[in-house]
């Protein structure tokens, strides 16, 4: 007789293989050309000045996340969760995701505040998927708000196309801004457009499966309907977002990159999605590529000066956090062990 828990687990197995191989492929793609003497001469020469302030302003949007998470997420007595409990949870969380696969880290993060926070795990699950969807859509409006004024080469073509890029790009900034609107307008008429879709889409698994990721990305959204509420969780998750561009920009001063602050934003949005994917602990290979062929394409920085600058910008800003998550998780005596049974 099969285990009751024998399909999750088979199902995170192979999302765990999924991530590996896809890691492994990223990994061995995006460094098998790779000139190493050339991009270790690109991470000395970087200005250390720049590099700190890079490091600096990378970690900062971590703690930043603090207030915001607060306004989403109370307590067993209704109110707002300590500032000590949703620290420690958050910098768990993100530790995982650095050393552990298939974004562990979220199950840790919202384990971590359910026990140290006494906040009800599925209050916690509730505030995380809220946050997701704030994070996807204020990233991705700053991604197509700086398509459209992104500082790309007027001249620049895509091989065997005539279009010039910053055209293409402007065209789809300008789409996804509109899809932005269109989804906040959903999000407002929630059951209208639940009732739409319905009859739209097919009667079969495709359309079920389609139908109930609509409902809850719109769930997610319309938790903020409360303007009371909206307003600082959509304005702490601007400070965070430009926050952490600004960490790639001081990362492109340091190594002399002509890239604007828009082209930051350009970047990180385009990282965030290449992300997205079930991938090993770190996103190492993808990170770096997504930096590198970004600043390629767009920017014509040689791609192994690309790569180095996502490399080093990986390492630097991979460390702090990682050992400020660590420091949290011994000061709190906080064990996987700890997590509640709902996690599973």
């Amino acid at each position: 007789m099969t285990r009751p828990d024998a399909e999750p687990r088979s199902k995170r197995a192979l999302q765990l293989t999924l991530g590996l191989a896809i890691s492994a492929a990223v990994v061995w793609y995006t460094f098998r050309k790779t000139d190493w003497a050339a991009s270790w001469q690109f991470m000395v020469a970087a200005d250390r000045g720049w590099m700190f302030l890079a490091v600096v302003l990378a970690t900062l949007s971590f703690p930043l996340r603090v207030p915001r998470w607060r306004w989403l997420l109370h307590d067993e007595d209704g109110r707002p969760v300590g500032w000590l409990p949703a620290w420690h949870a958050i910098s768990m969380g993100f530790t995982a995701n650095n050393v552990l696969p298939l974004r562990a880290g979220e199950v840790v993060r919202m384990g971590a505040v359910s026990r140290l926070g006494r906040v009800p795990f599925a209050a916690a699950l509730s505030s995380v998927a809220v946050e997701r969807v704030m994070d996807a859509l204020v990233a991705m409006g700053l991604l197509s708000l700086a398509l459209t004024r992104g500082g790309i080469d007027p001249s620049l073509t895509l091989p065997g196309k005539s279009k010039p890029i910053a055209e293409i790009a402007t065209t789809i900034g300008a789409l996804g801004l509109a899809a932005l609107l269109v989804a906040a307008l959903a999000a407002w008429r929630r059951t209208t457009t639940l009732g739409i879709a319905r009859k739209l889409l097919p009667n079969n698994s495709v359309g079920d499966a389609l139908y109930h990721f609509g409902e809850r990305l719109l769930l997610g959204l319309s938790a903020l309907s409360d303007p009371r509420t909206a307003l600082p969780v959509v304005g702490w998750s601007l400070v965070i977002w430009l926050c952490n561009a600004a960490a790639f920009y001081a990362a492109f001063r340091a190594f002399g990159f002509p890239v604007p602050y828009s082209g930051a934003l350009i970047v990180q949005g385009i990282l965030m999605i290449s992300i997205a994917a079930p991938q090993a602990p770190g996103y190492f290979g993808v990170f770096e590529l997504a930096i590198g062929g970004t600043l390629a394409a767009l920017y014509q920085i040689p791609l192994d000066a690309g790569l180095a600058c996502g490399l080093m910008f990986h390492v630097t800003t991979f460390i702090p956090i990682t050992m400020m998550g660590a420091w949290s998780a011994v000061t709190t005596g906080f064990r996987r062990s700890a997590i509640p049974d709902e996690a599973a």
